[in-house]
C-alpha cells in the first residue's frame, strides 16, 4: 500500500447535496428513480468508509513509524553506549602502558649501608650483550675493561652522539657507549689473572641480569673446571686452558642461537689435549722463527783500501 501522506481524521466531508456534485449525481440517477438526496447520501457514505480505511492504514504506518523510530533510537543509544565504552577502555589501556613506561625506582633497606667493595662496572656496550644473552669478551670485566669504560665516561664530552631507541621514545647516547672497544682483548689472549677477576664479575652479571638458573649453574662448573684444573701446572698450561675457555665458551653461545647447545659444565680432556698441542706447535714455530732471524748472516761490509804503488814496486826491488 502507497505510503499515506497525512492523517486522513483531518479531511473535511464535501458537501455531496451542493450543485457542485450535480451533474455527478445526475449521471448516477440515470434513467432510475433515485433521487439527488438518496444519491448524496450514499456518496457521503462511501466517502465516510474511505476515510475510515485510510484512518485506519494511517494508525498502522503511524505505528510502524513510531516502532521503527524506536528501534533506531535505541540502536544509536547502543552504539553510542559501546563508543563511550571503547573510548573508556583506549585510555584506560592508554594509561596503563603510561603507566608501564614511566620510570619507577626501586625501594631500598634502610639501615642497610654499602658495601666495603665495590663492583666494577662494565660498559654498556657488555651490559646489552649480556641483557641480550650473547657473547662478550671477558675482558669488558675484567679491572682493566671496566677502567678503559670509567675512562672513557670522563670524556663523554668528546664523544660522536647516535641515536638510539627507548621504549617508544629515541634517545641520543655516546657511541663509545654501544659499540665494541678497540682495545678489547680476546678471551685466549688475556692474563691468567685478568682471566680469573673477569669470570668473577662475568659471573656476578649474569646473576644480576637474571639468566636463567640452569645456564648460571653450567658457565659456574664450566669456569670452576677450568682455573681448578691440575694442567695449570704444566707448561703452556694455562695459556692451552684459555683457549679452550675461549672456543668453548664462543661455541656455545653460537650453538644456542641454533637451539642445540652442549652442556658446558662437562669439560672434556681429549679438547684439552688437543688445544694443547696447538699451544706447543705455534710456540716451536715462534721458536724456529726467532732462531732462524738470529742465524740470517748479516750483509758483510767489505772496505776497499788504497795501495801505494810507489811502495809496492820498493818492495819488489
Amino acid at each position: 500500500m502507497a505510503r499515506i501522506a497525512s492523517d486522513p481524521a483531518l479531511d473535511i466531508q464535501p458537501d455531496f447535496a451542493s450543485p457542485t456534485f450535480e451533474t455527478l449525481r445526475d449521471r448516477i440517477i440515470g434513467g432510475t428513480q433515485t433521487t439527488h438526496q438518496e444519491v448524496a447520501a450514499d456518496l457521503a457514505a462511501a466517502w465516510q468508509n474511505d476515510r475510515d480505511l485510510r484512518t485506519t492504514a494511517w494508525v498502522a504506518q503511524a505505528n510502524e513509524d513510531a516502532r521503527l523510530a524506536a528501534e533506531a533510537t535505541q540502536a544509536e543509544r547502543e552504539h553510542a553506549e559501546q563508543e563511550r565504552t571503547r573510548l573508556e577502555q583506549e585510555a584506560e589501556a592508554e594509561l596503563r602502558e603510561a603507566e608501564k613506561k614511566k620510570p619507577k625506582i626501586n625501594d631500598f633497606k634502610s639501615g642497610t649501608a654499602v658495601g666495603d667493595t665495590l663492583t666494577p662496572r662494565p660498559s654498556q656496550y657488555a651490559i646489552h650483550k649480556l641483557k641480550s644473552f650473547e657473547y662478550v669478551e671477558l675482558w669488558y670485566l675484567s679491572p682493566d675493561g671496566c677502567k678503559e669504560t670509567l675512562d672513557e665516561a670522563k670524556s663523554s664530552a668528546d664523544d660522536t652522539f647516535g641515536l638510539t631507541r627507548v621504549d617508544d621514545f629515541v634517545a641520543l647516547k655516546p657511541v663509545a657507549s654501544f659499540k665494541a672497544s678497540r682495545k678489547a682483548i680476546q678471551d685466549h689472549s688475556l692474563e691468567w689473572r685478568q682471566f680469573d677477576l673477569a669470570k668473577n664479575s662475568f659471573l656476578l652479571y649474569i646473576n644480576k641480569l637474571n639468566w636463567p638458573e640452569k645456564h648460571q649453574r653450567a658457565l659456574t662448573m664450566f669456569f670452576m673446571n677450568i682455573v681448578a684444573h691440575p694442567s695449570r701446572s704444566e707448561p703452556f698450561g694455562e695459556r692451552a686452558l684459555l683457549l679452550y675457555a675461549a672456543r668453548v665458551r664462543r661455541d656455545w653461545h653460537d650453538s644456542l642461537v641454533l637451539d642445540n647447545a652442549f652442556d658446558i659444565s662437562i669439560f672434556n680432556l681429549s679438547l684439552l689435549k688437543n688445544l694443547t698441542e696447538e699451544v706447543w706447535n705455534k710456540s716451536r714455530l715462534e721458536s724456529l722463527t726467532e732462531v732462524s732471524s738470529l742465524r740470517t748472516p748479516s750483509p758483510l761490509l767489505i772496505v776497499l783500501i788504497p795501495i801505494d804503488s810507489t811502495s809496492t814496486h820498493a818492495r819488489h826491488h
